[in-house]
């Protein structure tokens, strides 16, 4: 285990009531959500006739909605519980929704070169992952345009690429486990399913913000 990843575990876990609020509270939005645009989204459909090929879309459609506000609300809570300012989820939440284009556009940007990198045999794409992981907090943190950020990330990130994907891999093995800690107790409930994962999620950007902390500080340095 990583000393970075060491210190965002113990991040976490001092912190875990309040992360815990805020992937609850994203959590309550996406289902209330969801109720909403169903039956609008599905027009009077049977549930019987909703496939995974039907709902794709739709999911897709919520992730676009939602994902920039929970990535950029989630940046600012992590930045306010680790300088002690005090800020309500409400407050993180509202500083995602104002930044809500911003991150959309970047996440579009971001997912679409990683996915270029996927289909290069897998490995280009892990490796623009790991030149790319600071683009949201430059955009929440440093208020950086997508494309600003995209440049100033790939180049912060020079020969950092193996130091972050150690977390990742960690981070991934954790994920797998509870998995199927959950597959074998038969609990595999859709709305456990979805807490769980925003809250391995809220602990990998912990860890990502631990190392952008890190590249900050040497930037400052440079400077």
């Amino acid at each position: 285990m990583t000393r970075t990843f060491k210190e965002a575990v113990y991040f976490f876990r001092k912190n875990l009531l309040k992360v815990s609020g805020f992937t609850f509270a994203i959590g309550i939005i996406v289902i209330l959500l969801a109720q909403l645009l169903i039956p609008v989204f599905f027009n009077g459909m049977d549930a019987e006739k909703i496939s995974p090929e039907t709902i794709k879309p739709f999911a897709q459609l919520m992730n676009l909605l939602i994902k920039p506000v929970y990535t950029g609300g989630l940046i600012i809570l992590i930045y306010s519980l680790a300088n002690e300012q005090g800020k309500s989820i409400g407050h993180c939440l509202l500083a995602g929704i104002i930044r809500w284009p911003y991150m959309l556009i970047a996440n579009v940007m971001t997912s679409l070169l990683i996915f270029v990198g996927m289909m290069l045999f897998i490995l280009p794409g892990i490796w623009l992952f790991s030149r790319l992981f600071l683009v949201p907090y430059l955009i929440m943190l440093n208020r950086q345009t997508p494309f600003e950020a995209l440049l100033n990330s790939y180049q912060m990130t020079r020969g950092y690429s193996l130091t972050i994907l150690l977390d990742v891999v960690l981070i991934v093995v954790i994920l797998i486990a509870i998995l199927l800690l959950l597959a074998i107790l038969q609990v595999l409930h859709p709305l456990l399913m979805l807490f769980i994962l925003l809250l391995v999620q809220s602990m990998a950007y912990i860890v990502y913000y631990r190392h952008y902390e890190i590249l900050m500080a040497e930037q400052k340095k440079l400077l």
